[in-house]
């Protein structure tokens, strides 16, 4: 039988049995098969899966709906030679306050900005604002999805939904100090108290999981476990049937109270860290630094880690490349303009390529590194799923007023 006659559901499973690379190959065959590899995007999916397991969940997460697995996967491959490609510096916003934490968590493909009134938020494909300013300076984090807002603000939690059911509650205020937004489901910590929250029920109620023994620092939610990074060093995880386990994290007890950062993807992939203290556990590596360079600002993005130094350098540290007892290895990936540096840094990935986002005191700094220039595109209108988030963010912003 020729090879085109094959079942659809045949090809595709012939597909899911090759690599990424093949994959490239087969979508330039023909102009079929380019049309079912690029309409099939689970492809990608499960390639990205395979070869880059928790940088491109973290990447899909940030990008959102604007780029495809696909691009994901060309992204990820790019980024084993990223120092050599050009990198463009520019300065993007300005503030007129000194603060260490302007740029929230960029989500789903915005980039939310703390400025004097409020937080404004800025597409990250175009760069363009978006008209949806919430009026509160305290706000700490900004989620979003096609069917919910989650807005952290003055220890109030506030959930929008968008539902199509009338009976249906469309929102509901929780105290919490922090959140993680994963699909359908919300977790949130008030206080050593952790809660989850169903989005997908009738009635949004807070369901009380477990009581913390310790301080929180960091939470995550990966394949089913909640993973709490605690103040003395222990990582509390907490099945979905509510078993809880609890394991130290494996460093010297005198560097427990130094550490001032954790950055983490699951309880085996994580970065604590404070200003020369480094502390690295991955799948397949351990790196442990008493010495480090100091760090003004880091970002996590599993095979690699982005660092922000006191001399305005973006370095590049490779897990791969480092060897034991020899000291740390950096590629330098640009430099910022003389006398700022990062306090914070984020990744957001697009179809052309990364754009890595450095916030110093009094700016917001990018660096954008063009992969594939020929992807530009100018988009004319905001898809849904953001359309829908301006609409909440807007109601948001009536109700904030009113108070």
């Amino acid at each position: 039988m020729d090879i085109d006659s094959l079942p659809l559901e045949a090809f595709l499973e012939i597909l899911l049995n090759t690599d990424g690379v093949t994959l490239g190959r087969c979508r330039r065959v023909c102009k079929k098969w380019k049309e079912i590899i690029e309409s099939n995007d689970v492809l990608w999916q499960d390639m990205c899966r395979n070869d880059y397991k928790y940088p491109s969940r973290i990447a899909k997460k940030k990008a959102g709906t604007d780029c495809k697995w696909y691009h994901i996967y060309k992204n990820m491959k790019m980024w084993a030679k990223v120092s050599s490609y050009d990198v463009k510096i520019s300065e993007f916003y300005k503030f007129n306050h000194h603060d260490k934490k302007h740029a929230l968590e960029i989500d789903n493909n915005i980039l939310p900005l703390r400025d004097t009134n409020g937080v404004v938020l800025y597409d990250m494909s175009t760069l363009k604002y978006i008209p949806a300013t919430v009026p509160e300076r305290k706000c700490t984090k900004i989620a979003n999805n096609d069917n919910v807002t989650v807005t952290l603000l003055k220890g109030d939690l506030f959930v929008q939904r968008t539902v199509e059911n009338g009976t249906y509650m469309t929102e509901v205020v929780f105290k919490a100090d922090d959140f993680i937004l994963h699909g359908d489901t919300l977790f949130f910590y008030n206080n050593r108290d952790i809660y989850r929250c169903n989005l997908m029920i009738q009635n949004l109620f807070a369901d009380l999981i477990l009581h913390c023994d310790f301080d929180i620092k960091e939470i995550i939610y990966n394949d089913g476990v909640l993973h709490i990074f605690t103040d003395c060093g222990q990582i509390v995880n907490v099945t979905k049937d509510k078993q809880v386990s609890v394991q130290p994290i494996r460093c010297p007890p005198e560097w427990i109270k130094q550490i001032k950062y954790v950055s983490a993807i699951n309880d085996k992939n994580f970065i604590c860290y404070s200003r020369n203290l480094f502390k690295i556990e991955t799948d397949n590596y351990q790196h442990l630094y008493l010495d480090f360079p100091p760090i003004t600002a880091l970002f996590f993005y599993g095979d690699v880690t982005l660092i922000g130094t006191k001399d305005g350098e973006i370095l590049l540290y490779r897990l791969a490349d480092q060897k034991r007892a020899v000291k740390p290895r950096f590629e330098t990936l640009g430099t910022l303009p003389e006398g700022k540096f990062a306090v914070q840094l984020d990744v957001c990935e697009r179809k052309t390529g990364p754009v890595i986002v450095a916030s110093t005191f009094f700016s917001i700094i990018l660096l954008e590194i063009d992969f594939f220039p020929h992807e530009k595109e100018i988009k004319s209108s905001y898809p849904a799923s953001k359309m829908l988030m301006y609409k909440r963010l807007l109601k948001l912003r009536e109700r904030l007023h009113d108070h």
